[in-house]
């Protein structure tokens, strides 16, 4: 009986221990079970947390997009609109600009019309004029009219319109310079020298002429007027150089940088300031057109400015083989020539107003000989006092004796090349005696 119950106490102690032992690794297993959800836990909570962290950091960068993509709209909006304004605006000066060049071009086109009709009937009463007096203030009035005719000229160029050609054959330097120097006011002070052998071509020489003219204008009026305009025209290697010293006080480095970018620079009407000064910005025009080169400088021997005008070959020519000017059109712009004639009664020599001279020149002549019994012209004196009316009728009569017997000889001589050479020289000697 001991035996059987000691037997059971021992089983229930072993089922005892065993459910112990059960027990504990149940509670072991259930223990690291909950660790684990805990964990798991844990690492969802932390990455669904990242998860809301990333969120946020795109909502952040996605309102930070937002706003800068409307920032640079609004500042593509203001861009626009000040491209508009600006667009706008250079469209009104547009219209500004080519409305006052249209107006400039207007004026210059009545001008140039008004001055060409003046020079004509004055060239009538110049035909029809005999007493002294009045001939000289209608030669005065010509060569107002021919300083109308060039400023008009300017105006033109400025707007982009070159003026009518006017030579139908080339023309030596020597007269493109005279030519010019009638378009002046103060053309007594300009002493020309060369140039009678150098010829430029037809198209060339209006251009050259009015260049040569404005470039003139600024040696006389920025120089003294006592003082003389040495123009200097000789052949180089390369075609020709018009030299022109005045004996002013030269020009300061910055003013000279000045004039030279006008000439280069291709400015227009607006660009030359409230009181613009159009003769060297139409000088720089006409190089460009013609090809011609103009160059300042402070090395006159003067002490003055130097103003070179280099023509190349391509602008000269060599002399056609027919009498000058026989059938060309007779030019409306004056030329400065020097007439001699004896003086009347009481006169002083010859005068230096601007004479109108044909294109229409007379034919040739063996020299020494004129129409009407008369003797070869002298050569012209220098004027030794001031102009009174016994002078200037010295001086037309010289001019209408030599008209009439041009137009008689033009008629009657025949066209013979000998004879033109030689009535070129004598020209020649007429003219260098003149200076």
């Amino acid at each position: 009986m001991l035996s059987g119950t000691v037997a059971v106490i021992v089983v229930a102690s072993v089922s005892l221990v065993l459910t112990l032992l059960l027990a504990s690794l149940w509670a072991a297993k259930l223990r690291r079970a909950v660790a684990e959800a805990r964990a798991a836990a844990e690492r969802e909570r932390a990455a669904a947390a990242g998860a809301r962290a990333d969120a946020e950091r795109e909502r952040a960068a996605a309102e930070r997009e937002r706003a800068l993509a409307a920032e640079r709209g609004e500042e593509v909006a203001r861009l626009s609109a000040v491209r508009a304004e600006l667009d706008e605006t250079a469209r009104r000066e547009r219209i500004l600009r080519d409305s006052v060049q249209a107006s400039f071009e207007s004026v210059a086109r009545n001008m140039h019309a008004m001055a060409v009709v003046q020079q004509q009937v004055l060239d009538g009463l110049e035909q029809r004029v005999d007493e002294p007096a009045v001939m000289a203030e209608v030669m005065k009035a010509d060569h107002a009219a021919a300083q109308m005719t060039r400023k008009a000229q300017t105006l033109m160029v400025m707007c982009g319109i070159w003026p009518a050609r006017r030579e139908t054959r080339p023309v030596t330097l020597f007269d493109c310079v005279r030519g010019a120097q009638s378009r002046i006011v103060e053309f007594e002070r300009v002493d020309v020298h060369g140039g009678q052998t150098l010829y430029a071509v037809a198209p060339a020489v209006e251009g050259l002429m009015h260049a040569v003219a404005e470039l003139l204008e600024n040696a006389t009026v920025f120089s003294p007027s006592r003082t003389q305009v040495a123009v200097t025209v000789r052949e180089v290697a390369a075609g020709a150089v018009i030299e022109i010293d005045d004996a002013g006080l030269g020009m300061p480095p910055d003013v000279l940088a000045q004039a030279v970018a006008q000439l280069r620079e291709g400015l227009d009407l607006a660009q030359l300031g409230a009181v613009p000064r159009l003769g060297l910005a139409c000088v720089g025009r006409w190089s460009r057109e013609l090809g011609f080169g103009v160059e300042l400088s402070t090395a006159s021997a003067y002490g003055g400015t130097r103003a070179v005008v280099f023509v190349p070959h391509r602008l000269l020519t060599e002399p056609t083989g027919e009498a000058p000017g026989v059938g060309a059109a007779v030019d409306a712009e004056p030329v400065v020539v020097e007439t001699a004639a004896a003086p009347a009664a009481g006169g002083s020599g010859t005068g230096g107003l601007p004479q109108r001279r044909s294109r229409r020149r007379a034919a040739p002549k063996p020299p020494g000989t004129g129409g009407g019994g008369d003797s070869a012209p002298a050569r012209p004196a220098p004027a030794t006092g001031p102009w009174t009316p016994e002078a200037a009728r010295a001086s037309i009569a010289g001019i209408v004796s030599g008209t009439r017997r041009g137009r008689a000889e033009a008629a009657d001589a025949p066209q013979n090349a000998d004879r033109q050479d030689r009535q070129d020289r004598a020209d020649r000697a007429d003219r260098e005696g003149g200076r």
